[in-house]
């Protein structure tokens, strides 16, 4: 076999960069060995990344301390360690320097601004992380950098190429769709939009390891910010209907080499009992056929129990009917559904499912573990378990799962319904069984497979910015909205990776609901309103903190920090466009700051721009996004 690399190295000025500017292949072996070649140039890629590490700009090396499991478990307040601050999900800093008697004399304290983003992509939806000090942040052009967390300044930075058909749009994926980093002892851990899962020194940016976990031209491709635990990196997934024909999964690797531990697929295989809630045999959808159910989103972890608990988008064909099924519980798992796997093995330890998405509902959303007494009474219950002991504190997954925003808790440890309440307006779901969790789908939202069928459906109430939740209050804050109801049509009977879902929208009405923002908290273990607001503008990804704040920037440029027990806006300040992804907080040397990026990474932000007629820039225009980070004067 002859293989030809033409490489150019690139030492741009104080920026850490390798270019690959062309490379070429020549074989007589057959397509199948593709990834191999991919594996032999990785090994050469890493060979020049580790040449051009030494150029990085800044100090030549960070003083780094490898980030153990147990500190992951309980993290040091001064850090924030990953997608939500830690394992739990919660959204939320201890630190408590900056509280609702100071928060006035909030300042800037120094700004960092990123280059454009990359042709494709809607912008930068991630959160830094922050550990001893140092912030390490991914970039919206497959950049990766470490900045002194006091000031800004650059330590390092490393960028990746792309292979030519993913830069010229050929591959019809999201480009540049990261969420974050992870720390996992001595290796900051990430992956690019070419499937390729890899390793930095965090000390110099230097690549450790690279490892193909797919092929691009499959259609697939990694999403969510990575999670480890007990050395298992999982990667979240997209497997859009209308790029990819192979069955979606959440997948494991090594985190000391990036090889593949385990992958779980999530459709039901032959030999999984739930394999027959895709209808009765032979099947008209088999797993080779089911499309979607992607698990995009980063994964809370039960430590205690070693779970990764997420949830899974929904499938394609969205009609019941087309699969041979009749909608009702539990139906073409495990579309819909939290799932919880076994860390080590993959294994499914439980599922609970949440609705028959016929409607791209995306149950992807918030899984915040939380441990909490329950007496719920929540207004407009849509249901509650009936066995619930108000003296019993539970182990909780709590959140809005969804795009529909209702608001749920279940039991972590076995995955048992306990209760639902609705948020904004949806006509979607009915209710629920409060012994086993069935919804009943509302029967106008139903879809049928009906050549000219429509449905007016109500359930665009959130989308990625997130939620948060409060030890100090109990409460979970949730950035619902009242966006558009859409009316569905049918598209196709038979899905194709032309028709993708097999239905579209062929018009939008107003939600019945008086106004777009409803930002509202809710007490976990009433399910009672503590606060809601009624908004013009919708308030996005949510962070709380110790001092009692409650951190958020809306579609008109503002942040706010607000009172967490009342919703009253203590401070605001205009930043330089929307803002639509959580804030984090950090400390160094003592001092506590609070990090916000605009403008917006994600379409919901612009839709929501002109929908109001504002002016604000977002993430759809291809701006360069500010890191604007706040202390203390």
């Amino acid at each position: 076999m002859h293989v030809l690399f033409v490489f150019l190295l690139c030492l741009r000025k104080n920026v850490n960069t390798v270019i690959l500017e062309t490379w070429s292949v020549s074989t007589n072996e057959r397509k199948d060995n593709m990834l191999g070649k991919i594996r032999l140039v990785s090994s050469l890629l890493i060979a020049l990344a580790l040449i051009s590490s030494s150029q990085a700009q800044g100090q030549s090396q960070i003083d780094f301390r490898p980030l153990t499991q147990e500190m992951l478990n309980d993290p040091d307040p001064e850090d924030w360690l990953m997608w939500r601050g830690g394992y739990n999900n919660w959204g939320y800093s201890p630190l408590d320097q900056i509280n609702r008697e100071n928060v006035d004399q909030l300042r800037l304290a120094w700004s960092w601004t990123f280059a454009p983003a990359a042709l494709g992509s809607n912008g930068m939806q991630v959160e830094p992380t922050v550990y001893d000090g140092i912030m390490y942040i991914r970039h919206s052009d497959e950049k990766y950098s470490a900045h002194n967390a006091a000031t800004g300044d650059l330590i390092w930075q490393y960028s990746r190429p792309l292979p030519t058909e993913i830069v010229a749009g050929d591959t019809r994926l999201s480009v540049h769709r990261g969420r974050g980093v992870f720390i996992y002892e001595d290796k900051l851990i990430s992956h690019a939009t070419d499937g390729t899962l890899f390793a930095l020194n965090p000390s110099t940016g230097a690549l450790l390891w690279e490892s193909v976990m797919t092929d691009f031209r499959s259609g697939a491709q990694p999403s969510g910010a990575p999670v480890a635990f007990g050395g298992s990196v999982v990667v979240p997934y997209n497997c859009t209907a209308w790029t990819a024909a192979d069955p979606c999964h959440m997948s494991a690797y090594d985190a000391d080499n990036g090889d593949l531990l385990w992958r779980w697929y999530t459709s039901p295989t032959a030999q999984d009992p739930m394999h027959s809630t895709w209808g009765d045999e032979p099947q008209i959808y088999p797993l080779q056929r089911r499309r979607n159910m992607s698990p995009w989103m980063t994964p809370a972890v039960d430590s205690e129990r070693g779970l990764f608990i997420f949830g899974v988008g929904s499938s394609a064909p969205q009609q019941p009917q087309l699969a041979g099924t009749n909608g009702e519980w539990p139906d073409r798992l495990y579309q819909g559904s939290t799932v919880a796997l076994d860390h080590r093995t993959g294994a499914l330890v439980w599922w609970a499912q949440h609705h028959s998405d016929m409607w791209n509902d995306d149950s992807v959303y918030d899984r915040i573990l939380v441990d909490a007494k329950l007496n719920p009474s929540a207004p407009n219950s849509l249901g509650q378990n009936p066995d619930i002991d108000p003296d019993q504190t539970r182990e909780l997954v709590i959140g809005s799962f969804s795009k529909d925003a209702i608001f749920y808790a279940y039991d972590r440890t076995d995955g048992s319904f306990l209760y639902a309440r609705p948020t904004a307006y949806q006509n979607v779901i009915r209710s629920y069984d409060g012994a086993t969790g069935a919804y009943t789908t509302e029967p106008d939202a139903i879809m049928t497979a009906e050549e000219g069928k429509e449905a007016t459906i109500c359930r665009e109430n959130r989308q990625i910015p997130q939620g948060a939740y409060s030890p100090l209050t109990n409460a979970y804050y949730v950035p619902a909205f009242n966006g558009p109801c859409s009316v569905m049509s049918m598209r196709s009977t038979e899905p194709t990776i032309e028709t993708g879902y097999n239905t579209t929208y062929s018009a939008t009405v107003p939600s019945p609901a008086a106004q777009l923002g409803q930002p509202e908290a809710i007490d976990v273990t009433t399910g009672k309103t503590l606060w809601r607001l009624e908004r013009e503008t919708p308030l996005y990804g949510m962070l709380t903190t110790g001092g009692g704040l409650l951190f958020a920037a809306d579609t008109n440029r503002r942040f706010h920090a607000i009172d967490q027990w009342t919703g009253e806006t203590l401070w605001q300040t205009i930043l330089n466009g929307a803002s639509d992804m959580a804030p984090i907080s950090f400390a160094v040397d003592g001092r506590q700051y609070v990090a916000v990026i605009a403008p917006s990474g994600t379409q919901a932000a612009a839709q929501h721009a002109g929908q109001l007629g504002l002016s604000s820039l977002t993430g759809l225009h291809n701006v360069g996004h500010t890191m604007f980070v706040y202390a203390l004067h």
